[in-house]
């Protein structure tokens, strides 16, 4: 309770800072309306017309815009970005984000327990409010990959007792959730016993094997979705965290007439740098479901108290007396951007640009030492064969997702080796210590890539994970990622044409938004000539080692079914 709302509310004592003439979206009762609002210390303590006896220290006029509580994204992960935490901040902010719900499964996957509390350290002192999520699944397909760690309930144990963390990350192993896995149970009992939030993962589940996976405790997933999908899952008592990739008109149709509301929520997930820099953040989702027909106060609705109450913060989510005082004010509804924001009752960016100063924490010095790995030879991308060819498994990519398929070809053999022809190399290179694991395979539908990418920013174990055809430039791709202590680059006939060091885990780089976009920019170029035709190259080579993703995959251990969770060799049959 705080006294200084109640006394400024009642005119004894003046706001902090009062908003005048504002069009107010109260998202309890989907209504529109004039308002000035009051603010004292942190929080909302007037919403309503000014009073005679009302007085304020600072006052904005609002001219009318729109005023919309501080966007919360329920699920996502600050790594994507590729920058630190305060600089994330910084970009964000402005775009009118001001609470995330952040499952640093990336840091953890490379350094454990280690990078959760790092993650913590960075992000305590933020104007933007971040909630960390314990990751659940790590590895996240156990048996099936090697990371740099592996969590179990213990360390979840651990980790719901630091200070800034809030629940359970996605538990991805779903299989081991319905099947009873010891691991995975144990994880999701240490967070019951907690009290927490339990976040999931479940895209290949539907039928008892969904209710099965929801009877654990688990009631959230942020994977596909459509119409039917939302609807199974709403059925079942989940929330869905819809992804700017599965809007459709169809999905916003749904969602206008759907008789529940309130468990829905639009995330971001992974924003990739280009598309922040281009597009935005949160606000950028809201902007396109309008546009494809979604109401735009179910919209607000979904990105501002359905995720705090999701998440449990019953103080936030909405622009009411005692609430944090978050907000944002809008020329436009549709366009979604804001032109003023506020964090902790404090003007934190205005007209797109940060107003307050970030004092950003240094990581410590062990997490520039990730690279655990020599540097790699050509012959490490040799798929041996003393006859004349054989009968492979090929994973074969759609062209725009990362969904694959799996099929079988022949390939002829020269001088003892496969030549793959028109298919191309993937290798997956442990990089943590005491292993050494590695594993190739091939990849169809990719007609026009030459040259080679390499990159440790590899969902989910981030282990170096390098695609092309020449074995000569698959290497110096290799070792040019290696000497930058983690990072991605890319390669064509011998020579290096683009190189970003990510040397924080092989994940992070200490540049802000725009350095980073711009080096970015330049990737997505050479990688689009180098005949990587996705709309986001760099999204597409992150998710072809992650294992818990359909339907085919290659990790260090070699080629997954991601549906049957077995193991398939490269090599089906050799030809005499």
């Amino acid at each position: 309770m705080s006294l200084g709302a109640i006394r400024a509310c009642m005119g004894e004592i003046p706001f902090d800072l009062a908003i005048c003439d504002v069009r107010l979206i109260n998202v309890f009762t989907d209504e529109i309306y004039h308002a000035d609002i009051g603010i004292a210390g942190d929080q909302f303590a007037y919403i309503g017309k000014f009073q005679r006896e009302h007085q304020a220290i600072q006052t904005i006029e609002g001219w009318g815009r729109f005023a919309a509580p501080g966007l919360i994204d329920s699920h996502m992960h600050l790594e994507s970005s590729m920058m630190t935490p305060a600089a994330f901040a910084a970009a964000v902010l402005p775009l009118g984000t001001t609470s995330v719900a952040a499952d640093p499964h990336e840091i953890a996957n490379v350094l454990g327990v280690d990078g959760v509390k790092m993650l913590c350290d960075q992000v305590k002192d933020l104007p933007l409010h971040v909630y960390v999520m314990a990751p659940s699944t790590i590895p996240s397909a156990p048996g099936f990959e090697n990371s740099g760690a592996t969590i179990t309930g213990t360390e979840i144990s651990e980790m719901l007792g630091y200070p800034g963390v809030h629940g359970l990350g996605e538990v991805m192993d779903f299989f081991g959730v319905i099947g009873g896995d010891p691991k995975i149970s144990g994880v999701i009992e240490a967070a019951h016993r907690r009290g927490v939030l339990l976040d999931g993962h479940t895209p290949l589940l539907k039928g008892k094997e969904l209710e099965a996976f929801v009877a654990s405790g688990i009631d959230c997933d942020h994977t596909y979705m459509d119409a039917e999908i939302v609807g199974e899952k709403l059925r079942n008592g989940m929330c869905v965290q819809i992804q700017e990739r599965f809007f459709t008109r169809e999905l916003m149709a749904y969602l206008n007439s759907c008789p529940v509301q309130n468990r829905i929520m639009l995330v971001t997930d992974d924003v990739p740098i280009s598309r922040l820099a281009a597009h935005g953040h949160l606000n950028a989702l809201v902007k396109k479901a309008i546009a494809l027909g979604l109401e735009p106060k179910k919209a607000y609705r979904y990105v501002t108290i359905n995720a705090a109450d999701r998440l449990r913060l019953y103080r936030q989510g909405a622009v009411a007396p005692g609430r944090r005082a978050d907000l944002i004010l809008l020329d436009s509804l549709e366009e979604a951007l804001p032109s003023l924001v506020v964090s902790d009752g404090k003007v934190v960016a205005e007209a797109g640009r940060l107003t307050v100063p970030l004092k950003p924490a240094p990581f410590p010095p062990r997490a520039y030492q990730t690279m655990h790995i020599a540097p790699v030879r050509e012959e490490d991308f040799v798929i041996p064969c003393q006859g004349s060819g054989a009968l492979v498994h090929v994973i074969v990519q759609d062209g725009k997702t990362s969904r694959t398929r799996l099929e079988q070809q022949s390939c002829p053999a020269r001088d003892g080796a496969l030549d793959p022809g028109e298919l191309v190399k993937m290798a997956v290179f442990n990089r943590y210590p005491d292993n050494d694991n590695r594993a190739v395979a091939l990849l169809g539908n990719l007609p026009d890539f030459g040259g080679a990418i390499a990159t440790t920013y590899a969902h989910d174990c981030h282990n170096l994970t390098v695609y092309g055809r020449d074995d000569r430039d698959l290497c110096l791709a290799a070792n040019t990622v290696i000497a930058s202590g983690g990072g991605i680059a890319a390669v064509r006939d011998g020579a290096v044409l683009c190189a970003i060091p990510l040397p924080i885990a092989g994940l992070m780089c200490e540049d802000d938004l725009p350095a980073l976009a711009g080096k970015f920019r330049e990737f997505d170029q050479i990688a689009k000539a180098m005949g990587l035709n996705h709309e986001e190259p760099l999204t597409f080579l992150t998710l072809m080692a992650l294992a818990v993703s359909p339907n085919v995959k290659l990790t260090d251990l070699g080629i997954i079914d991601v549906t049957t969770k077995t193991f398939l060799p490269l090599v089906v049959q050799y030809r005499p």
